[in-house]
C-alpha cells in the first residue's frame, strides 16, 4: 500500500486536437482521484526543453509510474524511433531491457486496428496493459488506479503461526490421520466414500483419546487444549478432502452425531467404568462445539447453503448422558457448549485482563487459534453468530421439547464478530437472496422474508452480564422492506 500520493507521467503522443483532449480527461481524472500527474500539457513550461522535461520526469525516482498511452501514432513513432516518441521509448525501452523497476512502466492501450487488436511498441507486447477503449474500461480504470496506489483487489493472505507439530516431534497419532486421504479410492462407488469416511472418523477418535484424563488441573487442561488445535486443523483439512461428495452436509452431519456420541461416552475410553468425572469430558465438547462451529466456517466461505441446510435443519440423535446415555433426537444446538472448567474454574485464576473477559474460553479461540486464509478469528466468530441468527428460521421448535437440548444456538463468540462486514448486507440484492434460498429451504422471495421475520424474533436478555450490546439480528443492517430491491 502506498503510504503517500503518488505521481504519474504520463507519455503520449499528440496524434490529433481530439486525443489530446481524450489524454487530458483520462490525466484531469486521475487527478480528481488523489494522483498527482505530471503531463507536459501542464508541466512544460515555454521554453523547456521538452527532451529534457521528459527523461527527467521518466529517470525521476519519485515518479511513482509511468503511463504509456497507445494508439496507432504512438506505436508507429517508438517502434520507428521518431519524434519526442521516439526519444522517450529510447529511454523507456532501455530501462525495461534492463530490468530496472519494470513495474514503474504501465502500457495503456488507448486505440485498436480494425481486427480489434491493440496498438502497442514492439517492445511493450509482452507486457501486462490496460484496456481503456472497451466496454469494461470502467473496471480496467479501477485496475489502474489499484496498481498505482498499490491496493490490489485481491490480497495475498496474511501469514499465520508455524504448525506446532513442525516445532516439536509430530505424534505418531497425528501423523496418521494427516497422512490418512479418506476419499483416495479406486472406484466412485458410493459405498466405498462413505467407509472411507467413516474408517477417517475412527482413526481421529482413536488420535484424540488420549486426552481424556480422570484427574487434571489448570495447566494440563490447557495444554491439552491447546495440543488438540493441530487436530482440529487435521479436521478441517479434511473437509477440503470430502467437500466434492454428495449430500457433503448430511455427511459432516454424520460425522458430527458419530464423534458426540463417541466422545461423549465413558466407554470410549474405560470400558468397564461404571462412574465417571463430568469435567474429564469437558475438553472434549468445547472441542467437538469448535469443529462444528469451523465446519460452518469453511461452508459459509464457499458458500455452500444446501450443504448448510442439510447440516443445521436436520435431526440429531445423541447421548444425553456420558454414562450409560440414553440416545435423543435434538437438533444442532446440542453441540453448543459452555465449558465450567474453562470459564468458571480457570478463568477466575488468570492474571491480568484474562479474568475479566466476557468469556475466556472465546478470547482463545477466537486470538491464539485461527488457520489462516479461511478460519480467521472473526470468521470463526461470525460463523458462531450465524448460528444464532439464521436459527428459528430453521424451523427447530419440535427438536426444542428436550430439556437437555436448550431452546437455541447462544453465539459464545459474538463480541469478537466483525460487525461492519456481514454478508446480511447482500439482502437488498435479488441474486444473493436467491443464492440464499437454500439455507431456509424456499424457493421464492415471499417465502424468504417470512423465514427472515422468524430468525429476528425478539431474544431479550440473550448478551453476557455487564454487556451493553447483545447479539445482533441478521436483519440489524437492512430494512425488511428493501430485501431483493436491487438486482
Amino acid at each position: 500500500m502506498l503510504d503517500k500520493t503518488p505521481q504519474v507521467f504520463i507519455s503520449y503522443s499528440w496524434s490529433s486536437e481530439k486525443y489530446k483532449q481524450k489524454v487530458l480527461d483520462l490525466a484531469e481524472r486521475m487527478m480528481h482521484d488523489g494522483i498527482d500527474v505530471k503531463l507536459d500539457i501542464w508541466d512544460l513550461k515555454e521554453g523547456q526543453d521538452k527532451y529534457v522535461f521528459m527523461e527527467q520526469c521518466v529517470n525521476n525516482p519519485e515518479i511513482d509510474k509511468v503511463l504509456i498511452l497507445c494508439d496507432r501514432i504512438y506505436a508507429e513513432k517508438a517502434d520507428g524511433r521518431k519524434g519526442g516518441v521516439g526519444d522517450e521509448t529510447a529511454i523507456i525501452s532501455s530501462k525495461i531491457y534492463g530490468n530496472a523497476d519494470q513495474e514503474k512502466f504501465i502500457p495503456v492501450i488507448m486505440e485498436r486496428d480494425e481486427k480489434g487488436n491493440g496498438y502497442t511498441p514492439a517492445y511493450l507486447v509482452s507486457r501486462k496493459y490496460y484496456d481503456l477503449t472497451g466496454e469494461d474500461t470502467e473496471d480496467e480504470y479501477e485496475g489502474l488506479l489499484r496498481i498505482i496506489y498499490e491496493e490490489p483487489s485481491q490480497r495475498k493472505p496474511e501469514i499465520g503461526k508455524k504448525p506446532t507439530w513442525l516445532i516439536n516431534r509430530i505424534p505418531d497419532d497425528l501423523y496418521k490421520i494427516k497422512s490418512y486421504n479418506s476419499v483416495r479410492v479406486k472406484t466412485n462407488h458410493g459405498h466405498n466414500k462413505v467407509v472411507n469416511e467413516q474408517d477417517f472418523i475412527d482413526l481421529y477418535i482413536e488420535s484424540v483419546k488420549k486426552f481424556y484424563v480422570k484427574e487434571f488441573d489448570k495447566d494440563t487442561y490447557l495444554s491439552n487444549f491447546m495440543e488438540m488445535k493441530d487436530y482440529r486443523d487435521v479436521f478441517l483439512d479434511h473437509l477440503r478432502t470430502i467437500f466434492y461428495l454428495d449430500n457433503f452436509g448430511n455427511i459432516v452431519g454424520d460425522d458430527f452425531e458419530y464423534l458426540y456420541n463417541m466422545l461423549y461416552n465413558i466407554r470410549t475410553y474405560e470400558p468397564e467404568a461404571n462412574s465417571c468425572n463430568n469435567r474429564s469430558f469437558d475438553i472434549y465438547c468445547v472441542h467437538i462445539w469448535e469443529l462444528f462451529i469451523s465446519s460452518v466456517v469453511f461452508m459459509l466461505h464457499f458458500e455452500m447453503y444446501q450443504d448448510l441446510h442439510e447440516l443445521l435443519a436436520r435431526t440429531y440423535f445423541i447421548r444425553n448422558s456420558h454414562l450409560d446415555g440414553e440416545i435423543e433426537a435434538c437438533s444442532f444446538v446440542r453441540f453448543r457448549y459452555y465449558s465450567h472448567v474453562i470459564e468458571d474454574e480457570i478463568k477466575p485464576t488468570m492474571k491480568d485482563d484474562l479474568s475479566r473477559k466476557f468469556t475466556l474460553t472465546g478470547h482463545y479461540i477466537c486470538t491464539e487459534r485461527e488457520y489462516l486464509p479461511i478460519y480467521s478469528g472473526k470468521s470463526i466468530a461470525n460463523a458462531d453468530l450465524f448460528l444464532y441468527q439464521v436459527y428459528n428460521g430453521l424451523d427447530l421448535e419440535d427438536l426444542n421439547k428436550y430439556a437437555f437440548c436448550g431452546d437455541r444456538w447462544f453465539p459464545t463468540l459474538y463480541v469478537y464478530a466483525d460487525m461492519h462486514n456481514t454478508r446480511w448486507k447482500r439482502l437488498t440484492s435479488k441474486r444473493f437472496c436467491e443464492k440464499i434460498m437454500p439455507l431456509f429451504g424456499v424457493n421464492d422471495i415471499d417465502a424468504l422474508k417470512k423465514k427472515l421475520d422468524k430468525c429476528c424474533a425478539s431474544n431479550e436478555g440473550y448478551r453476557y452480564q455487564g454487556s451493553f450490546d447483545g447479539p445482533p439480528s441478521l436483519l440489524a443492517w437492512v430494512k425488511r422492506d428493501d430485501i431483493a430491491t436491487l438486482p
